[in-house]
This record gives structure tokens, C-alpha cells and sequence, in this order.
């Protein structure tokens, strides 16, 4: 999942938030320097690009990428349930999409001196850029992708993905709509195991 989906699966815990922020950039057994609530944040991270990464909803999803878009395929799925996340928002949240962004970006603002480097420029973009504006359109889709496929080392066509995107639709629709509740119900099971630490869902 992208970003705005790792944000909404902290369940409002800021500490779940940060700790969800750094998943991506906090490697192996690092996660341990880290205090309770952070640390649990990095592994629930990573149990959702697991869950998600291996889930047949999501691989059928990419299928619709394969012939064109190849290994690329599960990055345009994680930009595209964002899309289908905000646009079915009112399903899965109780604040809406504009106040839990700005609480977002706040958050990471307070907290961003505790960045690692790398991030702190990530952060500084995606807020100068209003990254989490973008994903609520198919065109914001597409200049996310398009701003993707410029940063990566291998050819692709990640500019070009909206065609596909629209024949393939409905169904696209319809897997998240399946599969995001999957995602929360694991979530929540993944983050009840760790009964000393006190989450409100």
C-alpha cells in the first residue's frame, strides 16, 4: 500500500504514524533502537506490504498491468488503491480526507528534526507538493507515477498508464473495495497481539 493507506492503518496513533513513516527507511533489526510505540509502527508497516505484496486481490489487480507495465505492475496498484482510498474515504474514516492530511502533515513537521536525512527530503516534497492532494485524481495518478518512473534506474512507461487504467476500471474498483477491509481486519489483529501497548481503533 502507498502512502496514504499506511497513515489511515496507524489508526490515528501518532507514534503508529511515525513508526509507519519510517518503514521503508529502518532496515533488518534496527527497528529495535526505537522507542515501544515507533518500533510496533515499523512492523505493522511491514506487515502490510506482506499482507498486501502476497494477497491474490492485489496480484489479480496488477494483472491488469503485467503486458505493459511488467515489474512496475504492484507500484501502480499501491498509487492506484490511494486513489480508490480517498475516493471511497467516508467508507473507512470518520475525519474527513482534508483534516486527517493536514493532521498528517503537521505531524510530520513536528517530527521531521527526528527524520532520517533521506526522508526529511521525501517529507519536505511531498508537503511542499501536496502529494496526498494528488492521489485523489486519475490526473494526480498519473504525475505521481510519471514522477516515479523519472527517479527509477530501468526503462519503463510509467507515464502512459492512465489508458489501462481506465479500461481496467470497475475491476480495479472492485478489488480494492474487497480487499482494503481485509487489510484493516489484519491490521487490527496484527496490532491487538501486542496486548501491553494500549491502541484505540
Amino acid at each position: 500500500m502507498n502512502l496514504v493507506a499506511h497513515q489511515l492503518l496507524s489508526f490515528n496513533d501518532k507514534d503508529l504514524q511515525i513508526g509507519n513513516l519510517l518503514g521503508d527507511y529502518i532496515k533488518g533489526n534496527k527497528y529495535l533502537m526505537f522507542p515501544d510505540k515507533i518500533k510496533i509502527g515499523i512492523l505493522l508497516h511491514r506487515e502490510i506490504d506482506s499482507f498486501t505484496d502476497s494477497h491474490e486481490i492485489v496480484k489479480k489487480s496488477a494483472s491488469y498491468f503485467h503486458s505493459s507495465q511488467h515489474k512496475f505492475s504492484p507500484i501502480i496498484i499501491d498509487v492506484i488503491y490511494d486513489y480508490f482510498l480517498i475516493k471511497h474515504w467516508h467508507l473507512f474514516s470518520k475525519i474527513p480526507f482534508d483534516i486527517f492530511k493536514e493532521n498528517c502533515y503537521q505531524l510530520f513537521q513536528n517530527r521531521y528534526n527526528n527524520l532520517p536525512e533521506k526522508l526529511q527530503t521525501k517529507i519536505s516534497y511531498l508537503i511542499k507538493y501536496d502529494w496526498y492532494n494528488n492521489y485523489k485524481t486519475i490526473d494526480g495518478v498519473q504525475k505521481t507515477l510519471k514522477g516515479i518512473g523519472k527517479q527509477s534506474k530501468f526503462d519503463n512507461n510509467l507515464d502512459n498508464i492512465i489508458p489501462e487504467f481506465k479500461i481496467n476500471f470497475n475491476d480495479l474498483e472492485n478489488d480494492f473495495l474487497v480487499f482494503y477491509p481485509k487489510l484493516i481486519k489484519h491490521c487490527k489483529t496484527f496490532l491487538c497481539s501486542y496486548s501491553d501497548i494500549e491502541i484505540s481503533f
